[in-house]
């Protein structure tokens, strides 16, 4: 009969197929399970769990009288007492006390024999055979047998104890693993994954299935410095007992982002591989935060040592035509009117010439300083492009001459109008040819040009034969009190502002600015500005 038993699984299907059998084979009405268990320190109660009753034999299972019942008020404490002892009890009812005869017989029980259940050391119940038809002694053999039936069905009972227990866990643990953000991995000693949580599809945007038995480092960006594949086989291998390092998690769809993963060792056991397991942690918005901050704070760093610069260059291109201004107007109060005509007329020329160059230079830092600020208030009305850069280079033509520096100016085959500030127009126009001037050696070329383009646009092109700005400077050219090169300012003079100006001003009548530069073979300057056709109105006036 207990080898029959030993296939239970803790179905009640499995259960009810093996009291079936101990029924068949002993030829009785009934046999079913109680568990006993306590309610309290002195309270013990049972309830029928399992049954099976022979054909035409009143099943008991539903019978409430069966179900938590108390012990002591039922009076089936010496029931408890000795099975606690691990003692059976068997025989015709009728010798039975009182307090225990009333509801056996209330069931039409004439003999029974019960024996104890013990689980997990502990007595858990009992195993119970009724016969309804007659009574019977129940020999010495077949109590010892039901015994052996009896510890096979408390193995039982703890097996499924055990796996309910660990279900339970799983399910927990499953649960626990599909609500964490985080997603949770395990690698074997050659950085493969070998178990991925939930949350890896959603971090990463790859299936669960295709990543399981890839190595992780084939997941991170190398090109990013990632030295996951070496870390992992350091873990494995007991030369570290934990991990915390950055990578970049490329993403199912392409794209990359910056995680945090936490690995430690888990300890092998003998003939047990060793494995790696730990989070990865979705830092992408924290990292490039962090990265905005750091390049926020760089770029904070780099403007206030460009303002210094800025403050330096400024003091001495102020004080230059300042100081001539005040030596030779004092020079020429001392002289008086006896003095030479010839070297009065020079000083005059000086002076006017380093007036204007101050009031240039000072305009430069208001105009920046009112645009953004937002205090330029922009006139436009139709201009006509050609004409503007006609007369700006015709204004350039002297300076230009006296560095012996060609300067030509070409108008596009057709008249080109563009909405603009026309003073503000001509002053980017100057910035740009006084810049492609000043960094052009004598012999050299400086040409402005004016083309239609096919998108809509109007283009005036500056051009030089200077010295050219090397490419990754490029970029910082607009940037106001930003030198490229402090030394070129100290050797051509200016405060830097010109071209940021031109930047400002070209954006505010929703143009651009384009760059062309070689080392050694000069710069091309492109303004492209919305053209207008004829049709346009007359004029706009804008805030």
């Amino acid at each position: 009969m207990a080898e029959g038993l030993l296939d239970f699984r803790g179905s009640d299907d499995a259960f009810s197929a093996a009291l079936r059998l101990l029924g068949e084979a002993s030829g009785v009405s009934r046999v079913y399970v109680f568990e006993a268990y306590l309610v309290s320190q002195t309270a013990r109660r049972w309830s029928q769990r399992h049954e099976w009753c022979a054909p035409g034999v009143a099943p008991q299972i539903q019978n409430p009288d069966l179900q938590r019942m108390d012990l002591e008020e039922a009076g089936f404490m010496r029931w408890y007492r000795e099975m606690a002892a691990g003692r059976a009890i068997a025989g015709p009812i009728r010798t039975f006390p009182a307090s225990e005869r009333a509801l056996l017989a209330q069931q039409g029980i004439r003999s029974l024999v019960v024996v104890p259940i013990e689980a997990h050391g502990a007595l858990w119940g009992l195993l119970g055979l009724d016969d309804c038809v007659e009574e019977q002694v129940w020999p010495v053999p077949v109590i010892e047998g039901l015994t052996a039936a009896a510890r096979v069905i408390g193995a039982a009972y703890e097996r499924l104890a055990h796996r309910l227990h660990r279900d339970r866990l799983l399910a927990d643990y499953t649960s626990l693993l599909a609500g964490v953000r985080e997603a949770v991995f395990r690698t074997n000693a050659m950085g493969q994954w070998t178990y991925l949580s939930p949350a890896w599809r959603e971090l990463s945007g790859w299936g669960i299935e295709e990543s399981l038995g890839r190595p992780a480092a084939e997941f991170m960006d190398a090109e990013a410095g990632d030295d996951t594949a070496t870390l992992l086989s350091r873990l494995a291998s007991g030369e570290l007992d934990a991990k915390r390092w950055e990578v970049r998690l490329r993403l199912g769809s392409g794209e990359k982002r910056w995680c945090l993963l936490n690995a430690r060792r888990v300890r092998a056991g003998v003939g047990e591989t060793a494995e790696v397991i730990g989070t990865v942690i979705d830092l992408d918005e924290v990292k490039r935060g962090q990265l905005a901050l750091i390049a926020a704070t760089r770029e904070a760093e780099t403007a206030n040592r460009a303002k210094s610069e800025f403050l330096s260059t400024m003091s001495h291109e102020l004080r230059t035509p300042l100081n001539a201004v005040i030596g030779l107007s004092e020079s020429l109060l001392e002289d008086g009117a006896d003095g030479d005509p010839e070297r009065l007329r020079k000083y005059l020329e000086i002076i006017h010439r380093s007036g204007r160059q101050l009031l240039s230079q000072i305009n430069d830092v208001l105009d920046l300083a009112h645009i953004e600020a937002g205090q330029i208030r922009l006139i436009s009305a139709p201009v006509d492009l050609g004409a503007v850069v006609s007369v700006s280079a015709e204004a350039h033509q002297r300076v230009a001459r006296a560095r012996g520096i060609t300067l030509s100016s070409r108008r596009a085959e057709r008249t080109l109008r563009v909405a603009a500030d026309e003073r503000l127009l001509r002053q980017a126009l100057g910035n740009l040819l006084s810049n492609a001037i000043k960094f052009t050696p004598e012999g050299g070329n400086v040409g402005v040009a004016v083309d239609e383009c096919p998108d809509g646009m109007a283009r005036v092109t500056v051009r030089d034969s200077g010295i050219g700005i090397p490419p990754e400077k490029v970029g910082l050219l607009f940037r106001p009190f930003l030198q490229l090169d402090s030394s070129l300012t100290r050797k051509f003079g200016g405060t830097g502002l010109g071209l940021s100006l031109v930047d400002r001003i070209v954006r505010m009548h929703g143009g651009r600015v384009e760059v062309e530069s070689e080392v050694g073979r000069g710069s091309a300057f492109s303004v492209l500005l919305p053209r207008l056709e004829e049709k346009s109105p007359a004029a706009i006036v804008s805030p």
